[in-house]
């Protein structure tokens, strides 16, 4: 894949999270999964980028705690509780152990 369609994919992946909104993380993983499959974690997004999954969640209706500059955060669906965890671009489903 060449740079140009790499950074396309990225914007467009953003571009989806907004659109669709997903209010849950399986519809979340479901976007993230189209442009690069998981890592280490439940998901992964890699940063980078002047606009990020950050600003995606938070234009999807999404709220964000950001627990160590801008690659650890904690995202949560209001309506849903549905829970993420984005660390350096893996991604963790959290909302079992927030309902716990």
């Amino acid at each position: 894949m060449s740079l140009e369609n790499y950074w396309a994919k990225y914007d467009a992946t953003l571009a989806r999270v907004r659109h669709e909104r997903p209010d849950t993380f399986a519809k979340l993983k479901a976007i993230l999964d189209a442009f690069e499959p998981p890592s280490s974690g439940d998901a992964f997004f890699p940063g980078g980028a002047d606009d990020d999954l950050a600003d995606a969640l938070h234009d999807a209706g999404w709220g964000l705690r950001f627990v160590e500059g801008s690659y650890v955060y904690i995202a949560r669906h209001p309506r849903t509780g549905a829970r993420m965890e984005h660390v350096e671009g893996d991604i963790y489903d959290r909302t079992k152990e927030a309902a716990s």
